[in-house]
């Protein structure tokens, strides 16, 4: 023979509103849990890009700097051994990589995900166990 109320059965022994009333508040916590989360990957997010951004000036500014300080000094130390043009031309090659290699590091830092993983998961761990709260 089935009992014919929760209580006989052992089960949770609370009115259906205290039932409700705790799900909505443990649902709240939930979900502002998953706030959190989310603002502390965005800003992480946000700080890797920003990092990229600033390898980028970084690359340019030094590109600049390089060429017009330590670009003459070098082209006339070749000069020495070379034709004035050809000295001239390796600095400009020497500095290029270099900027180039710059640019390299930070497209890689820009081609890191956007999405906010962790809270992905963590929501669709909460959807999973909300589905099965409501199945039993």
């Amino acid at each position: 023979m089935q009992p014919d109320t929760p209580a006989e059965a052992g089960g949770d022994q609370r009115a259906t509103s205290e039932v409700v009333a705790s799900l909505i508040a443990n649902l709240q916590a939930l979900l502002k849990t998953q706030f959190e989360l989310l603002k502390l990957e965005v800003t992480g997010i946000a700080r890797d890009k920003g990092i990229a951004v600033g390898l980028f000036i970084g690359a340019a500014l030094f590109g600049f700097f390089v060429l017009a300080f330590v670009g003459v000094t070098g082209a006339h130390a070749l000069a020495l051994v070379l034709p004035l043009w050809a000295a001239w031309l390796i600095i400009t090659g020497v500095y290029l990589l270099i900027a180039a290699i710059l640019a390299l590091v930070g497209v890689k830092l820009m081609k890191r995900p956007i999405k906010p993983e962790r809270t992905q998961q963590e929501l669709e761990t909460l959807k999973t166990w909300a589905q099965e709260q409501v199945q039993r």
